[in-house]
């Protein structure tokens, strides 16, 4: 497996999960229906802020300097998304982030396969929909804003699929990796699952 097939097998395992994630309905379970540009952005930016913390946390926990590196790097980005999207509120809501599967995860391969990856594919889904939340409201300032932290959320599943690479050696280990980040979607997935049905709404699409 290199990381391509590895992006690949994650993508096609998780592809009910990670579409809808990236529904209409994302924004709804994320900020418990109640839509308004600050409560959307302090979640997103909370989403963030926990990003950095663990990245933070896993840098110092590893003994592999390419690991270091890597997570710092991305808890460096992920404080800096929280930054601009606090700077961008009117007023500072008290909001917990998204669910995007990160915390828990033991070993170097595993934290950059769920962290790095799972969770970026995750964020991916729910900023894409942020970023038509503002188109919709007319909010193009905004909107850039986001794009801009969806295309460095991306950069971040980029080099964590690079640092695998590194870091597997083994089939078993490609394994091992994949699994991991598998359940990161999937633990994102059932707790959006949760709220929705918590709020009396089916998580299913409407066809």
């Amino acid at each position: 497996m290199d990381g391509q097939q590895f992006l690949d097998r994650v993508r096609e395992n998780e592809r009910t999960a990670l579409e809808r994630l990236g529904s209409d309905k994302a924004l709804l379970a994320a900020t418990g229906a109640d839509l308004d540009t600050d409560t959307v952005l302090g979640v997103l930016a909370a989403t963030e802020l926990f990003h950095a913390d663990a990245f933070r946390r896993w840098s110092e926990e590893t003994d592999d300097e390419r690991v270091a590196e890597a997570f710092a790097t991305a808890a460096e980005t992920a404080g800096d998304h929280a930054d601009r999207l606090d700077a961008d509120l009117d007023a500072v809501p008290d909001e917990s982030g998204v669910e995007t599967g990160v915390g828990g995860q033991d070993g170097d391969g595993e934290r950059a396969a769920a962290g790095l990856v799972g969770a970026s594919l995750v964020l991916d889904r729910i900023l894409l929909q942020a970023v038509n939340f503002f188109v919709n409201e007319a909010d193009e300032r905004r909107a850039d804003l986001i794009r801009a932290v969806r295309s460095e959320a991306d950069d971040r599943r980029d080099a964590g699929l690079a640092l695998l690479a590194d870091l597997c050696e083994s089939d078993d280990e490609w394994e091992r990796a994949a699994t991991a980040a598998e359940a990161a979607v999937a633990a994102a997935y059932d707790d959006y699952v949760a709220t929705l049905d918590d709020m009396g709404i089916d998580p299913k699409p409407v066809c």
